[in-house]
């Protein structure tokens, strides 16, 4: 539908674990042979899915044999266990780990190049705080799986979780 929702659902389905794009298949775009699920917001882009499993918000799915959702705010778990389900945990082969949105501020300005002074002076912040967000976030990384032991391993991480992106980088 080309709106804030359709953003919305990328970022709910990749805090999930999943990756996620946005697709307007009605121009002639073709889905990757790997992809497994398509969420459809409006009956007319169930055409479209080809062999993926079809997830409707809102939708009936009945014709495609899809998982209809409510388009409601408490369909989101549901959205996420249907994903699981469907695509299940291997489909990523990482977990992505969840950061605050003042622990991305912070971490992001670290692990682009920013001394911990300058992060802790441009975010209005202690220095020891700087370094208790980056401990908190690579235990998180630990846990996860994927140990991070400097700023250069972090931003890789980021990078990979999608925290930061290219644009982002090439500001700095």
């Amino acid at each position: 539908c080309h709106d804030l929702t359709d953003v919305a659902m990328v970022a709910l389905v990749e805090d999930a674990g999943y990756r996620a794009c946005i697709a307007d298949l009605r121009g002639g775009s073709v889905l990757s042979p790997a992809t497994k699920v398509v969420v459809a917001r409006r009956a007319e882009h169930l055409d479209y899915a080809g062999p993926a499993k079809v997830i409707g918000i809102g939708v009936n799915v009945d014709r495609v044999g899809g998982i209809a959702l409510a388009d409601s705010p408490h369909s989101a778990g549901r959205l996420r266990r249907e994903l699981d389900c469907i695509v299940g945990p291997e489909s990523t082969g990482r977990v992505r780990v969840h950061l605050s949105r003042r622990e991305h501020e912070v971490l992001t300005t670290y692990a682009l190049g920013s001394s911990v002074r300058d992060t802790a002076a441009r975010h209005f912040i202690a220095e020891s705080t700087v370094r208790s967000h980056f401990r908190r976030v690579i235990n998180r990384y630990l846990e996860a799986g994927r140990p991070v032991n400097n700023r250069a391993q972090l931003l890789v991480e980021l990078i990979a979780d999608g925290w930061v992106d290219r644009e982002r980088m090439l500001m700095r």
